[in-house]
């Protein structure tokens, strides 16, 4: 606790004299994918999720305003950064396209790895990728997860990738498929929402590691706060503060999801 104690204070005085140099961050507008719980999603106009959830947090701690927005469509919310409309993007993958007009943080905001999900009557162990061998599985069409494996799904395994989520998710109840790889927190969120879902398990053991960053634009008054989200991102996700956010808006989605089709039925029979 002091240790952290001195640490905000040192980075405080930076940040401080950030504003002496004439910045003028008064507070931070973000955006971030409209689809992508449970880290964040849309509701109306603004975002939420453990992203969200995150943020807040941290620049509560520096009396810093915090704005989840909505802006659109994912290429739509890309551009909206590139042109300078936004000053921070929540929880995403770092491309050096990307790079050119964010600054990302140098700790990730989350852990993104992605896993094996099957029916709970037909679980198999999975230990390496060569468990996977000689199963027929399937992943969502465009769907990337970072190399060595791509290379290995693309090269070794029996893998269809032309279909949608909810068709492989068919395919996977009628057991015309073994396994489904997808994003271990998102695949929670999504497969708890629907029905059926309640029978599809993620295996422990994840096929590949992974980690997403926020980014502050690069042209934005609030560039300088980096550092700071930085330090704490590495501290809230050492601490398992960013797990239990994750875990917390998995449950929420989920009940957010189910309200809305029940809701949606009930008005459907008036």
């Amino acid at each position: 606790m002091l240790a952290f104690r001195l640490g905000l204070i040192f980075l405080l005085g930076s940040i401080s004299g950030a504003y002496a140099a004439g910045s003028a961050c008064d507070r931070v507008i973000a955006s971030a994918h409209p689809d992508y719980p449970p880290y964040h999603w849309r509701e109306g106009g603004r975002i939420v999720g453990a992203s969200v959830d995150l943020n807040k947090l941290i620049f509560s701690e520096i009396d810093i305003p915090f704005e989840a927005v909505y802006t659109g469509p994912w290429k739509r919310v890309l551009k909206t950064a590139e042109n300078g409309d936004v000053d921070f993007l929540m929880s995403l993958k770092k491309t050096p396209q990307r790079s050119k007009f964010l600054l990302y943080t140098e700790a990730p905001a989350f852990e993104n790895p992605f896993t094996v999900f099957t029916l709970k009557t037909r679980q198999f162990p999975l230990l390496t990728w060569i468990d996977l061998k000689g199963k027929f599985g399937a992943k969502n069409a465009g769907d990337r997860y970072g190399e060595p494996f791509d290379t290995y799904v693309l090269n070794v395994l029996e893998l269809s990738d032309n279909f949608s989520f909810l068709e492989n998710v068919n395919r996977l109840l009628i057991e015309r498929v073994d396994y489904i790889i997808h994003g271990r927190y998102v695949g929670q969120a999504q497969f708890g929402a629907i029905d059926g879902g309640e029978n599809i398990v993620p295996l422990d053991w994840n096929v590949m590691n992974g980690f997403i960053h926020s980014g502050f634009v690069r042209t934005s008054p609030c560039v300088h706060l980096n550092p700071y989200v930085s330090q704490r991102y590495s501290e809230l996700l050492s601490d398992g503060t960013a797990a239990r956010l994750l875990a917390d808006n998995v449950g929420r989605w989920i009940l957010n999801s189910r309200n809305y089709e029940l809701n949606k039925k009930v008005v459907d029979s008036k």
